[in-house]
This record gives C-alpha cells, sequence and structure tokens, in this order.
C-alpha cells in the first residue's frame, strides 16, 4: 500500500490545557535550578513488566496512560516525584487513581495528587512534595526478585518465554523455550 503524499495529521494547538499550563509555569519557579520536568509522561515510559510474556494484563493496565507530570533529577534524571492534576469535578477518584497508587507505592516513586487551581502557594506545595519524598523514602533502587525475569537463552542469547509441555511424562509442566523456536529448540527449565 503506497503512502498517501499528505497524512491526516495536524498540530495541536496546545500541548497542554490551561490548567496543565498554568500548574506547568508555577512548577517551573518551584524547580528550574534543580529538577527537570517531564509533562505527561507515558506509564509504559516509567515503567517496564517483569515477565511480560506472562503478564501481559498488567501492560494492558499501564498501556495508553500517563502522570501529568514527572520531576527528574538534574544530574541523573531519575525520576524523583510524580504529580496528578485533579479537578474539582473529580470528588471521588476514579479507579485508575486506586490502581495508580498501588503501582507508585510499590515503585518507591511519591505520586502526589494537586487539586487545579486559579493560583498555587509555592510553599504549600514545596511541603506537600517534601512530605510525600519523606514518606516514601525515594532511593530509586529497583525491587528485583529473581523471578522477575525470563533466562537468557544460552544459545541465541536472547529472551526465552514461558511455555507448557502438550505431551509426554512431563505434560502440562512450564518450561522456557528459545524465541526462536523452531530454529532453536533449546529448553530451560522453570526454577533453574
Amino acid at each position: 500500500m503506497d503512502e498517501p503524499s499528505t497524512f491526516p495529521y495536524r498540530l495541536r494547538q496546545e500541548f497542554l490545557s490551561p490548567a496543565e499550563a498554568a500548574f506547568f509555569r508555577v512548577l517551573h519557579e518551584m524547580v528550574k535550578e534543580h529538577l527537570y520536568i517531564c509533562p505527561k509522561v507515558p506509564l509504559q515510559e516509567l515503567f517496564f513488566v517483569t515477565r511480560p510474556n506472562e503478564n501481559v494484563h498488567y501492560f494492558n493496565k499501564i498501556y495508553r496512560k500517563s502522570v501529568d507530570f514527572l520531576l527528574l533529577r538534574r544530574d541523573t534524571l531519575k525520576p524523583v516525584l510524580a504529580i496528578e492534576l485533579d479537578y474539582p469535578k473529580q470528588a471521588e477518584h476514579r479507579p485508575r487513581d486506586n490502581f495508580l497508587e498501588s503501582l507508585f507505592i510499590q515503585a518507591r516513586l511519591p505520586l502526589v495528587h494537586v487539586l487545579a487551581q486559579p493560583s498555587y502557594d509555592m510553599q504549600e506545595l514545596a511541603r506537600l512534595f517534601a512530605r510525600a519524598m519523606k514518606q516514601t523514602k525515594v532511593e530509586n533502587q529497583p525491587m528485583r526478585a529473581a523471578n522477575d525475569y525470563s533466562p537468557i537463552c544460552p544459545r541465541c542469547g536472547i529472551t526465552m518465554v514461558l511455555r507448557f509441555y502438550k505431551e509426554g511424562p512431563r505434560k502440562g509442566q512450564q518450561y522456557y523455550g528459545c524465541l526462536n523456536f523452531p530454529q532453536c529448540q533449546e529448553t530451560v527449565q522453570v526454577g533453574h
């Protein structure tokens, strides 16, 4: 299929909503010397799913979702704090927000909800951010368990996928098989 000479895309006039832009300006004044601000960060760029072939459901929970603002350390570019801008009509957080809370707590990355307002008290925001960071004790140390990752194929050097024996004496048991199957028939038993 040939590509059209023109595409049906147009540049958005405003990247941030008026409320987001107003908050961004205040945030910039607060952190410009110390942190970088990234707006509209997709969760799939911030988090990865361990054992993705087994946890597709969890990838789907973060796919096409974002956090309003992410603050990064200037020296390491590591995430320090995430911010969700809430609107007054959202008296009760949506189920997504409950999921977000759990996700950020487990990742040890503070998530702060800020009510969108016509103006902001920078000192109050600074206290809110400091409290969240103290509670979370940001260490930015990844939590890794031995079973978080699929093994690497000893022959091909690529990630293996979880499979089940369909027949024979091991029928129903799990094993890891090379992604290059049938060219590579290397296997690794689960737990080894």
